[in-house]
This record gives C-alpha cells, sequence and structure tokens, in this order.
C-alpha cells in the first residue's frame, strides 16, 4: 500500500464507527453528515479488504479484522495526536478549554473544592466536567478519550493509560460518639460483628471489599443498610447503633460527622493500603494542556 494514498481521517473515523457502532451517532460525534461517513467506511472496506462492520441485532458489530485493528490504529492516533500537541503552546491565563474529571462523590467533596479554587485564580475561562464512575468504567471512558483525567483507587489499568500516585489513605470505622458499644472511643471484636452495619455498594472510592476479607477469616457481619454514595453514611449512623467503614481522611470532611467518632476495624482485618491515582490516556501524556491539569490536580490535592 502506497502511504501517499492514506488519509489520516480514515482512521479517526474508523475509530469513532467501532466505538459508537451506529453511523448516526458517530457522524453525530465527527461533525460530519451521514452520507459522508459512509464514503469514508466505504474507502476503509476497500483499504483493508474487509466488511469492518456488518449489521446485526443490536446495530453494526465489527468483524474479527476490526477488532484486530482497533488498537493498533488506536496507538496510531494517540502518537499523532501527542506530536501535533507536544509544541502547541498552552497559557492557562487565556485558554478556554474544558476538561473531563472522573471521580467518586466523596472525591469530589474531598479534593474538588480546591481543584475549583486553583482554576479560578489560575485559568478562570476554564471549563470542567465532573463524572462519576466505577474503576471499569472509569478505564474505558478514559480509552474513548470521554474522560480526559480521573482520581481514584484503579487497581487494574490497561496498558495505554498512564498513572501517577497522588496519596495513600485507610479504613477506619465510623459510629455515633454515644454509641452503647463504645468504649473510649474504641469497640471489641464481638461488639462490632454484632452491630448492624452500613455498606457503600459498589465501592467506587476504596476499591476494598471488607466483606470478602472478613470472609475468607471465618468472619460475618450483619449489613443492615446497604447505599450508593458516601455521603449518605453519616446522616445513617448519626443517632443510631450503626457502624460503616470510611477513609481516614473522609472523617470530618463529609457532612454531619461531628458527633462521629473513628476507630480502628476491630477485627483481625488486613486491609490493604488504598493508593490513589490520577490516570489519563497516554495520548494525552505529552499535551501541554493536559501536563498543565494534571500539575494542578497533584497540587490541588496535596493542599487539601
Amino acid at each position: 500500500m502506497n502511504l501517499k494514498s492514506v488519509d489520516l481521517n480514515l482512521l479517526v473515523a474508523f475509530d469513532v464507527l467501532v466505538t459508537e457502532r451506529n453511523v448516526t451517532r458517530a457522524a453525530d460525534k465527527l461533525g460530519v453528515t451521514q452520507s459522508a461517513l459512509s464514503h469514508s467506511l466505504r474507502r476503509l472496506r476497500a483499504m483493508f479488504s474487509d466488511p469492518l462492520l456488518t449489521r446485526g441485532p443490536h446495530g453494526m458489530e465489527p468483524t474479527d479484522v476490526a477488532l484486530e485493528l482497533v488498537q493498533p490504529i488506536r496507538a496510531v492516533l494517540s502518537e499523532v495526536h501527542s506530536i501535533m500537541t507536544t509544541r502547541v503552546a498552552f497559557d492557562p491565563a487565556t485558554t478556554t478549554r474544558t476538561f473531563s474529571l472522573s471521580m467518586s462523590d466523596a472525591m469530589s467533596i474531598e479534593v474538588l473544592p480546591a481543584i475549583v479554587r486553583r482554576l479560578r485564580m489560575s485559568a478562570p475561562n476554564v471549563d470542567i466536567v465532573v463524572t462519576t464512575a466505577g474503576p471499569r468504567s472509569t478505564c474505558s471512558r478514559i480509552v474513548d478519550d470521554e474522560v480526559d483525567l480521573a482520581v481514584g483507587v484503579f487497581p487494574e489499568q490497561p496498558s495505554d493509560i498512564c498513572s501517577r500516585e497522588l496519596f495513600r489513605d485507610t479504613i477506619v470505622c465510623v459510629a455515633d460518639r454515644h454509641h452503647p458499644k463504645l468504649r473510649r472511643g474504641r469497640m471489641d471484636e464481638q461488639s462490632y460483628l454484632a452491630c448492624p452495619h452500613v455498606t457503600v455498594a459498589p465501592n467506587l472510592d476504596s476499591g476494598v471489599q471488607i466483606d470478602d476479607i472478613m470472609a475468607a477469616m471465618g468472619l460475618d457481619r450483619r449489613v443492615m443498610a446497604t447505599v450508593s454514595h458516601y455521603v449518605a453514611v453519616p446522616g445513617l449512623v448519626r443517632g443510631t447503633d450503626l457502624v460503616a467503614h470510611t477513609r481516614q481522611r473522609l472523617v470530618g470532611l463529609l457532612p454531619d460527622t461531628a458527633d462521629l467518632v473513628a476507630f480502628p476495624i476491630p477485627v483481625p482485618v488486613r486491609v490493604p493500603e488504598l493508593s490513589f491515582v490520577q490516570m489519563w490516556h497516554r495520548r494525552y501524556d505529552r499535551d501541554p494542556g493536559h501536563r498543565w491539569l494534571r500539575d494542578l490536580v497533584r497540587d490541588a490535592i496535596a493542599e487539601a
């Protein structure tokens, strides 16, 4: 194949088509007409001598050849993006760029105010969009270029994603300071296991499944309430005999924690220390604006 005949825009179209698996949505995302994108698809099929996308019961389905091409083509596009952006000047004081961040509700309470303060001081025209998703979904959204930067605990990271540790944290118990089972701000193992518990599921923030660890040790607890957000925990624990787990750094930051007491988990459970990282796709590794954002988030979290 003569490289002079290769249109780089076709590779961009291929990436979006495989991601969206729908010509209408892909055309909207690329900002072109459906007929123009259909023409690009015909050229791609001729280029690779394969249908690439065929109609299925749930929309367009990539062929085996298309699936084999996804990662190499994304790697090429990522490298081209890095080359094109490395030399581009970035001035935070004048840029109007919008960044997409992903973090849990607890992380938003913990670090987002410091991030926003720094943005308002150094980059008043920058906008941010903050969303919440689980670790696997977040990784997929980074790969699909839907998220610029994610902050949290990510036990598994794809090879094309970069990360940098921001801080470490530990899991502690919280209970109402007037809890009948507390003795000098602590609780023994028997009392702890006998208490009804609150748990957060899915655990977007820690990646640690306390029940799995306890079950492996032959221990059991009664989970009376399961909620989807950490911000709900203090209100449920306050004024009741419930016990919950939370991160050490969150104690005092979440609403309604003034009447709560934090104490170590009173069973011989070896809960791993949590490593919180910021994570981004390697296509943005050398992007000046993205490097600036990563440094700002790092400094804001150090401040928080």
